[in-house]
């Protein structure tokens, strides 16, 4: 067993992060995550304004026929209007201008009650967001806070220390978690949430975190409760997604929803995704109660997919027809899937031949680029010695030269002293004969 499954034990060693650090980062980042999977959940924050509207606020309308002739007067003149002193008309005059005033007004009067309402539900539905998001928060901490293993793998995926291949045990609130954490993560590559009885919603979670997530390739989420919810996330997300190659939907009823009522367009969606998706190479469907409708959208899909080499649609109430058609195209998938392993063999051979040329066509390069270095060093340093020679030579014959002049010098000065001395004899012997 994992060593995370086993009992805690009394350590000095802290954790991976300090106490509660975990609900502060969920705290921190939730409004942004909760923004990415606001809409695969009904948080009521859209602004629908009824239009419907009572009459109650309006003005009462005025009537020129019970004014007076003063009256009419004055008020044809504060519009601007020249009364033509025929009561008749005049009053037929501001008539028109009075429900023309008065359209208007009942106009500006709805726009502003509409406006109105539009802001009050707005701040209503920011309000039952933010209670939502709180909800959310608030379970997720306390099933963390329960199931302490769940809580220290989201550290490891949050700190990018998890294992390349990650199963535990989750519900519906813990794998809330994981999805959040899944959006941003670059170290899961294999996930498996297979039969833990996990809702459609949870699944669209999952479905929602590959949009983002470039790390997993392996997506194993059979035997579960997802349905059309999970489908149409997922489907959207791999539209998007070019790093999952495998997943596993097999044994969900993925056309029925959580009321129970037949929905086919999560398959629909992911048929509509095989059309774009070039990157899925393989998909079980196996028992997921496709029928007939939707294997006619996956045969749709399929025919415009080139990548999907693997396609189970077993025991799902499909026609031969359609059987055979999707055979007939996985078969010609598979079949340019080995022609591509084998041109890309040839390529990859052909470019490793060509970098051990190149390498080869560089390494003489550089061997005569050193024998050539090598030479002009070598020239310097004869150069250096013979130089080197001179100087010796020349320091030698100085010295010599000295040598030689010391010499004479030496044997000047004891041929003078010898004379003086002989000198100093004769004159000694020609005293001594006086």
């Amino acid at each position: 067993r994992h060593p995370c499954f086993l009992p805690r034990k009394a350590s000095k060693t802290p954790p991976l992060h300090p106490p509660n650090s975990r609900a502060m980062g969920l705290e921190e980042d939730a409004s942004a995550l909760f923004s990415e999977f606001e809409d695969l959940e009904d948080t009521g924050s859209g602004n629908v304004v009824d239009d419907a509207d009572d009459d109650a606020f309006l003005p009462p309308k005025k009537y020129a026929s019970d004014m007076t002739s003063h009256e009419l007067r004055a008020q044809l003149q504060e519009r601007g209007v020249q009364p033509k002193g025929f009561e008749d008309e005049d009053a037929d005059t501001l008539q028109s201008l009075l429900d023309e005033e008065y359209t208007a007004d009942v106009a500006a009067k709805r726009q502003e009650r509409r406006e109105a309402r539009m802001h009050a539900a707005k701040q209503a539905g920011l309000a039952k967001r933010r209670q939502k998001m709180d909800q959310q928060l608030h379970e997720e901490q306390v099933e963390l806070e329960k199931d302490g293993r769940v809580d220290f793998w989201l550290q490891l995926i949050s700190s990018g220390l998890a294992p390349p291949a990650s199963r535990f045990h989750l519900n519906d609130v813990t794998c809330r978690s994981l999805s959040k954490s899944l959006w941003s993560s670059s170290c899961v590559v294999a996930l498996d949430v297979g039969r833990m009885g996990l809702s459609d919603l949870s699944g669209a979670y999952l479905g929602r975190a590959m949009k983002n997530n470039r790390s997993v390739v392996k997506l194993d989420m059979g035997g579960n409760l997802f349905g059309p919810k999970t489908c149409r996330a997922l489907a959207e997300s791999l539209e998007a997604n070019d790093t999952v190659r495998h997943v596993n939907l097999e044994s969900n009823s993925l056309v029925k929803d959580e009321e129970g009522k037949h929905d086919v367009s999560g398959v629909v969606a992911l048929a509509k995704m095989l059309k774009v998706n070039r990157t899925l190479q393989y998909l079980n469907l196996y028992r997921c109660n496709v029928q007939s409708e939707g294997g006619h959208a996956l045969v749709q899909g399929l025919a415009e997919n080139e990548t999907l080499i693997f396609l189970e649609v077993g025991n799902n109430g499909l026609g031969q027809p359609q059987m055979r058609r999707m055979a007939a195209r996985l078969d010609e998938n598979r079949a340019r899937y080995e022609r591509n392993k084998e041109e890309e063999g040839e390529t990859r051979r052909i470019m490793e031949a060509e970098a051990k040329e190149r390498k080869a066509r560089e390494d003489e390069m550089e061997k005569k680029e050193n024998l050539k270095q090598w030479m002009a060093d070598q020239k310097v340093l004869r150069a250096v010695r013979r130089r080197e020679e001179m100087e010796e030579r020349v320091e030698k014959e100085r010295a010599e030269a000295q040598r030689l002049r010391e010499e004479e010098e030496e044997r000047r000065k004891k041929e003078a002293e010898e004379a003086a001395a002989k000198e100093a004899k004769k004159k000694k012997k020609k005293g001594k004969k006086k």
